[in-house]
């Protein structure tokens, strides 16, 4: 073993802990001691990344996507690995075990795709929590050019007859249930305080006589969200929020301003530190991100930073690219980045907003793609009493599953099933991908309503993993010491025959391929 951790030590110092405290319920890798029989095969979910190698040869940091594993190999890791292609090497062999219990090496019979797609679909079948997006209100006080709703967005509140509907119908399946989970989202939400206050109190009142659990976040843009608000939703449980900027003031006012065209940034900014402030709720600072304003992202964290925001407990940032994902906007679709191109500016803006104190270290997340519209028990809510399964088909009502006053026959329409059937499973291009475990699909809206979306950016389902995962793993193990900067070399990008082939040849995008 070399001077750095080997995968051995890595395993038995933190890996499993990991895999148990991040991954509860999780693939059991261990194989029995006594077993003679089974011989052990690679892992098809290991990603190599080269890094510099030392005096005893070349070395890799191996990531498992599937139980989160990963370590430094110096060249007696790698050799024992390659070694499963010459002879078969019994399970029980000694100098396998740490390789297996990380899941590098798996037992020659393990089905790990179909085992990742049991655990998969018993997720997206959890008939025990129900997932609810509830939109009080479709009206912004915003208008982002931009915007996947469109500038037309319907203003009237959710009526008292919809309320109703919607308390009928949990009442009568709560005692199914374990979890309700909702999330308020618009439009902008807070607009339609009252309706959340008042919808909140029934709705608890019902998951205490049903002995279910409550649990609420809200989508906002920040611009009503100044301290006594947040006050009055953590007394309604709301215990996150997602917030969104567009860079720093001069790059936000250009992009997130007012009807009246008045900028947003100073206030949003000053709500926030209210929020983090007064309240233990989560702030989840989202940035969007296209060719116009990628030059300011970082002005926006040395902001962030100068206003104390780092090293909190209750803030994060995160970054997500403008697509063209709904014909409402695709007007955006000339300003969106290709995916390599915001993939690699994106591994290096997490770098700064770690170093910033804004954000924790990468790591790539587990079944990303298994969302509410993909759930038996995911819906969203519109004022009018439409029911649709994805926040992207808001803004079309042809894309409803049907409405809360016969939510029996939306769970049976043409719409509703064909969310349900979709899966990344059936999709050679999913199914052959080594982050499939991270991503399963990632978005399925871009699967299902392919003929909607426009450009690579709204049209390739792969997400910014698929292109800079190696980047990303890498300042994860850079600071957590397990490699030096300068082990970093030009082979540890991201590339196609590290991940697997992405979907700009599958026939969902046509156009440059991405590589």
């Amino acid at each position: 073993m070399g001077d750095q951790a080997s995968a051995a030590e890595i395993v038995r110092a933190s890996i499993l802990e990991q895999i148990r405290r991040e991954s509860a319920g999780g693939f059991t890798t261990t194989v029995e001691n006594d077993d003679k029989s089974r011989y052990a095969i690679q892992s098809k979910y290991n990603i190599f990344i080269p890094i510099k190698g030392d005096a005893n040869g070349d070395r890799s940091l191996v990531y498992n996507t599937l139980t989160g594993a990963y370590a430094v190999w110096d060249q007696n890791d790698i050799d024992t690995y390659n070694d499963l292609e010459r002879s078969r090497l019994l399970v029980n062999d000694p100098r396998l075990t740490n390789f297996i219990n990380a899941g590098y090496m798996v037992a020659n019979d393990t089905d790990e795709t179909g085992e990742l797609e049991q655990r998969y679909m018993a997720a997206r079948h959890d008939s025990q929590t129900m997932v609810m997006t509830i939109a009080p209100i479709m009206a912004c006080n915003f208008a982002c050019e931009y915007c996947f709703q469109g500038a037309d967005k319907p203003v009237k509140k959710m009526s008292d007859l919809v309320q109703d509907a919607l308390l009928q119908y949990l009442d009568k399946v709560l005692p199914t249930l374990k979890v309700l989970s909702i999330s308020w989202y618009g439009g902008e939400p807070l607009m339609g305080l009252k309706t959340i206050e008042e919808l909140t109190v029934k709705m608890k009142e019902l998951c205490k006589k049903h002995d279910v659990q409550y649990t609420a976040f809200i989508v906002t843009n920040g611009y009503f969200l100044d301290g006594k608000t947040a006050k009055k939703l953590h007394k309604l449980d709301v215990t996150s929020c997602q917030v969104t900027f567009d860079g720093a003031a001069e790059s936000h006012d250009e992009r997130r301003y007012l009807l009246s065209g008045r900028p947003t940034y100073e206030r949003i900014a000053k709500n926030i530190g209210e929020v983090i402030n007064q309240t233990p709720i989560q702030v989840s600072i989202r940035v969007n991100i296209d060719h116009h304003n990628k030059d300011n992202i970082k002005h926006l964290m040395d902001d962030l930073k100068s206003r104390g925001f780092n090293h909190r407990t209750n803030l994060g940032i995160y970054f997500a690219p403008i697509e063209s994902i709904t014909e409402a906007c695709h007007s955006c679709n000339d300003i969106s980045m290709g995916k390599n191109e915001y993939a690699i500016m994106e591994a290096e803006l997490y770098r700064y907003a770690f170093e910033a104190g804004l954000t924790g270290l990468p790591r790539p997340p587990m079944m990303h793609g298994n969302c509410a519209a993909v759930r038996q028990n995911g819906l969203v809510l519109l004022p009018t009493g439409e029911l649709h399964k994805c926040w992207d088909t808001v803004n079309d009502t042809t894309l409803k599953i049907g409405t809360i006053f016969e939510p029996e026959a939306a769970f049976e329409s043409a719409i509703h099933n064909e969310w349900m059937s979709w899966s990344p499973f059936n999709n050679d291009t999913c199914r052959g991908c080594k982050i499939l475990p991270n991503c399963t699909g990632a978005c399925a809206f871009k699967f299902v309503h392919s003929d909607k979306t426009l450009g690579e950016g709204g049209s390739l389902p792969c997400p910014s993993w698929k292109f800079n995962i190696s980047e990303r793993l890498l300042i994860r193990a850079e600071k957590k010491g397990m490699i030096t900067h300068e082990d970093i070399i030009e082979e540890s990008q991201t590339s196609s025959s590290m991940v697997g082939a992405n979907h700009s040849t599958s026939g969902l995008f046509v156009g440059a391929a991405a590589e």
